[in-house]
């Protein structure tokens, strides 16, 4: 009965019109929001790891866990989390496991694209002091971010982020820009940059590229890889997951 009932659902999110459309596994947000009354999750594996001065960190993610549901037209709430651990080394090695902060966040569509206006949306987040005590913050910590995207041609599409956000009660700036190329009907490729600065910290820079393959208009899998281009930044980060979108 069980995989009767699996069959049905996954049948139905193939059959459902429209692409899926996704935050992952970019890190630009898109502006693209969630159609009212729709629920979709967004989950995958990551792992991050920096090395500095004699010392690395090994960061996993599993599962991270974005959950979208669409309440108007020009509003969607969010939801987002994850497990997983850190390993430190330093001469010995010490590992940290346990739930990451909880993350609320409200995503506003602003304006359509017009010409070479560009689509304009704002999100807004609170990380809340919840979750393991090695992972969440002392007290929560916002962040807003606006987000900007133009349709280059039927095939390109470039998107662009201008964040500021507070952690450990210092504020931080960053950006990211993304362009991504339609390569076959079910598949897209992209390739991004993206760089933050805390204050009195040393700016982190990154280069990212991957790939997106949709199964069906609510079904996608997706891969990226990305690598830091300054002391500060992350050595590597790998991430690789899947969204899906529920009937509705």
């Amino acid at each position: 009965m069980l995989l009767v009932l699996l069959i049905s659902f996954v049948g139905r999110c193939l059959g459902q019109e429209g692409k899926i459309q996704t935050e992952r596994p970019d890190q630009t947000e898109s502006t693209t929001l969630m159609p009212s009354g729709a629920l979709q999750l967004e989950a995958g594996y990551q792992f991050d790891r920096t090395s500095e001065a004699g010392y690395s960190i090994k960061t996993r993610a599993y599962p991270t866990a974005l959950l979208r549901f669409g309440v108007l037209n020009w509003l969607e709430v969010r939801a987002e989390g994850a497990l997983g651990d850190s390993v430190f080394e330093n001469g010995t090695k010490r590992k940290v496991t346990g739930m990451t902060p909880l993350s609320l966040e409200l995503k506003f569509q602003l304006w359509r694209e017009q010409g070479w206006q560009p689509r304009g949306a704002f999100v807004s987040q609170l990380v809340l002091p919840v979750g393991s005590r090695a992972f969440r913050p002392d007290h929560p910590e916002p962040e807003f971010r606006l987000v900007l995207s133009n349709i280059l041609t039927q095939r390109l599409e470039v998107a662009y982020n201008l964040a500021i956000g507070w952690a450990d009660g210092e504020s931080e700036v960053g950006y990211s820009i993304v362009l991504t190329g339609t390569v076959h009907e079910n598949l897209a490729v992209f390739g991004e940059v993206l760089g933050s600065k805390a204050n009195d910290e040393k700016a982190e820079y990154l280069v990212n590229t991957g790939a997106n393959l949709w199964l069906g208009p609510n079904l996608q899998l997706d891969l990226a890889a990305a690598t830091g281009l300054s002391d500060a930044a992350p050595d590597f980060v790998f991430r690789t997951g899947f969204s899906i979108r529920m009937p509705h």
